[in-house]
């Protein structure tokens, strides 16, 4: 095929500013017939080239851009092939690319996003989003784990071999055995490997559970206030919600019905988000002793119980000799142990319905990443975890007494209450303050506070605002002082 023709340069014009601009850079990432090509296909698609524009040709092109001629053919057979351009033999090759016309049909194509209709679902997740500012909770500080103990477990996960680099339907078996000796030390759950599903989120976990255990329009018991990850997964597989309220002794059984029980009960059962008190003993029992009479399936969210520094977290809910004969899934992540990016987290479920918890994984897109799962296998097996989790451990305590003290000093705010661990606190108002102007003043001072009143998913919007959610996780003890000034100056401004 050649691209030549040998009609008037005037129709080509001499040296056409946009073909200066065509030029391939000297070391670029991208190849020359590559750089040429995109270059090319913007000018037409663009409409700086018309519809039946001559273009030089091929010997022409490559002299002014001073590259090899078989780069150019090779770009304009590409772009004939996609019918940017066509070439006529001897009459030369054209561009035969047209932009619409009229104002109306560009304008049609510019507000081809308005043309549809989104979701009720999408607009009711629009303020779910987690923000990664100062204090924001539920961010863990991802400089603490050891960066070379990583990079050599993830070396070690590239040498996996070629059977465990394609789809899988369950996990690795040396991660599995892995959680499973990590939860009988640290949460005292004895369980066979093949129970622990290996997902990419505690939210992926809850979809999950939600797709194996309920069916639509199916009824689950969340905590209020609570974690909005739980609220969103249950609501996006089509479950109806029912509030726990919350008080010292944790997750308050509902006034019970004549209804029976729910599908499913979401509890924070070790340390409740975001309060951070624990299931007492006759709450433990109820709830295991209803699930059991009323087929209910717990997912029991194991929410920062490792990073108690006060004293040992209770032993798992689902460990429980109470538990005989009640259904509840253990959901735990290493996004905090070690840090999100991991991506790793498990969900331990009964062993006949393992296979059937793999296939509904798979349909919800989970389940594959390998290299991600040998790598964090390997921390778990040569010691790199624990050894982190004890510095971790000072490091969360240290920071959170000085954000304790630091606190004491801002008059607004009701003396704090440790609760011996977490990455996260709650700090209560001494008078409430307008949700607006707070919000307002938090995105002013790059702060990541969040309302109690959000996480009460059962109310309407607060208009006015009770209680803060503060993270420790990314303020380092140095940074808590200037922290603190800042919080204290966003309350007094929203207050005036």
């Amino acid at each position: 095929m050649g691209f030549t023709h040998v009609s008037s340069e005037l129709e080509v014009l001499n040296t056409p500013e946009w073909t200066l601009r065509l030029s391939p850079k000297l070391n670029h990432e991208l190849s020359k017939v590559r750089q040429l090509y995109l270059a090319l296909y913007e000018v037409i698609t663009q409409g700086e080239l018309i519809n039946g524009q001559l273009l030089p040709s091929s010997r022409q092109l490559s002299q002014q851009l001073q590259v090899g001629r078989n780069t150019v053919i090779a770009v304009y057979t590409q772009l004939q092939d996609e019918e940017l351009i066509e070439t006529q033999g001897r009459r030369g090759t054209r561009v035969t690319h047209s932009l619409p016309s009229s104002p109306k049909e560009q304008g049609a194509i510019a507000e081809r996003g308005d043309a549809c209709s989104l979701s009720d679902r999408s607009d009711a997740l629009l303020g779910s989003s987690r923000s990664d500012a100062t204090l924001a909770p539920g961010v863990p500080d991802s400089e603490l784990f050891p960066i070379d103990a990583w990079r050599r477990a993830m070396s070690i996960a590239a040498r996996l071999p070629a059977e465990h680099l394609g789809y899988s339907a369950s996990a690795l078996p040396q991660l599995q055995t892995a959680i499973a000796r990590y939860l009988a030390i640290y949460r005292s759950l004895i369980i066979e490997p093949q129970q622990v599903v290996v997902t990419s989120s505690t939210r992926q976990s809850l979809a999950l559970a939600a797709m194996l255990y309920a069916n639509h329009n199916d009824h689950a018991w969340i905590e209020s206030p609570g974690y909005p990850g739980a609220v969103d997964a249950f609501r996006m597989m089509g479950l109806t919600l029912s509030p726990l309220t919350i008080d010292s002794l944790g997750a308050l059984p509902p006034k019970l019905t004549n209804t029976g029980g729910p599908a499913l009960i979401y509890l924070t059962p070790c340390f409740q988000y975001p309060t951070g008190a624990a299931l007492s003993p006759d709450r433990r029992r109820f709830m295991l002793d209803f699930a059991h009479k009323h087929k209910s399936v717990i997912f029991e969210d194991d929410y920062d119980s490792e990073f108690r520094d006060a004293s040992q977290a209770r032993p798992a809910l689902a460990s429980s000799s109470d538990a005989a004969g009640a259904v509840v899934l253990h959901a735990g992540t290493f996004s905090k142990l070690i840090f999100p990016a991991a991506r790793i987290a498990w969900l331990v479920v009964p062993k006949s319905h393992v296979q059937r918890s793999q296939y509904c994984l798979k349909a919800l897109g989970g389940g594959s990443n390998t290299i991600a799962q040998a790598a964090v296998a390997e921390v778990l097996n040569n010691g790199s975890l624990a050894k982190h989790l004890q510095r971790a451990r000072g490091v969360y305590a240290q920071r959170r007494h000085a954000l304790l003290a630091a606190l004491e000093d801002i008059d607004m705010l009701h003396s704090p209450t440790d609760t011996g661990g977490s990455l996260s606190l709650v700090v209560r108002l001494k008078q409430s303050l307008p949700a607006k102007a707070l919000a307002f003043q938090f995105e002013k001072h790059q702060l990541g506070v969040q309302f109690v009143e959000d996480l009460m998913w059962n109310k309407p919007v607060a208009t006015r605002i009770n209680a803060l959610v503060l993270g420790l996780g990314n303020v380092s003890t140095l940074q808590v002082p200037q922290t603190v000034r800042a919080l204290k100056s966003a309350l007094c401004a929203a207050r005036d």
